[in-house]
């Protein structure tokens, strides 16, 4: 399969036969999407091994959830599965922390009033985020967190929502109360999925921002909050949408 990747996934195949010492006719490639593979491209025989790296060629810039096209792929093959079919990666644990993130929050902010003439109309183009009126919110949009400048985590690392790829791809929904570790000023979150690999937790692929090899998600706050661990907390719900893959987010300080 590999869609976009072709000639680079057939050398990948390669690489692994010559590695476990096998020949590569022990290989079969479809070269068809998922979305057109059928029981007889695998000779009617259901499929016990279900592996995929859930990161597509040309996707770098996605936000994370968007690699949940794998849990899509997976639900297209669902009538070829057999029953006790092994999948990995298993799930996937959306994952999220309240951050201080004043230079990026700055280089976001809302455009006005530039000499006399209003901008704002270029706010929803640019993905403005930040100073934006009302209860407006802006975008989540996919960042380094690490090259975001100035960065420091205000509190824990909290789960918010499990994809569960033993199941047909659904709509999910997760909430949670994120209690703050440091006292700052909270201009948003960084979201990210943990790519859990086996049945025990044992094996989990972390992309958050300690790491600098993935983007994650960051939801900017329109405006930002002074926060203390004493008494500051903020409840946080997300939902999946299966059909657009889309999340929508949404925090209440209190």
């Amino acid at each position: 399969m590999f869609p976009g990747l072709r000639d680079k996934g057939a050398a990948y195949l390669q690489a692994i036969a010559d590695a476990n010492n096998f020949s590569l006719d022990q290989i079969q490639v479809i070269g068809k999407r998922v979305a057109s593979v059928t029981a007889d491209d695998l000779k009617h025989k259901k499929v016990n091994l279900l592996m995929g790296e859930p990161f597509y060629y040309g996707g770098e810039g996605m936000l994370p959830w968007q690699n949940l096209r794998f849990w899509n792929a997976r639900t297209l093959l669902d009538p070829m599965l057999s029953k006790d079919v092994l999948i990995v990666p298993r799930k996937g644990v959306l994952k999220l922390c309240a951050m201080s993130l004043p230079d990026l929050w700055r280089s976001r902010c809302s455009i006005k009033d530039l000499e006399g003439f209003d901008h704002s109309v270029v706010n929803e183009t640019l993905g403005a985020c930040g100073d934006l009126p009302g209860e407006q919110q802006g975008p989540c949009l996919p960042y380094y967190v690490w090259q975001c400048g100035h960065t420091k985590k205000l509190s824990k690392v909290y789960s918010l929502m499990d994809f569960n790829f033993f199941e047909p791809i659904h709509s999910c929904f997760g909430k949670t109360k994120i209690e703050f570790a440091d006292a700052g000023t909270c201009h948003g979150f960084a979201l990210w999925i943990d790519w859990v690999l086996d049945e025990k937790n044992s094996t989990v692929l972390s992309t958050g921002p300690d790491s600098r090899y993935w983007k994650q998600g960051v939801q900017l706050l329109s405006k930002p909050v002074e926060v203390n661990p004493a008494d500051s907390a903020v409840h946080v719900e997300a939902s999946f949408d299966p059909a657009s893959g889309d999340l929508t987010f949404s925090s209440l300080f209190s």
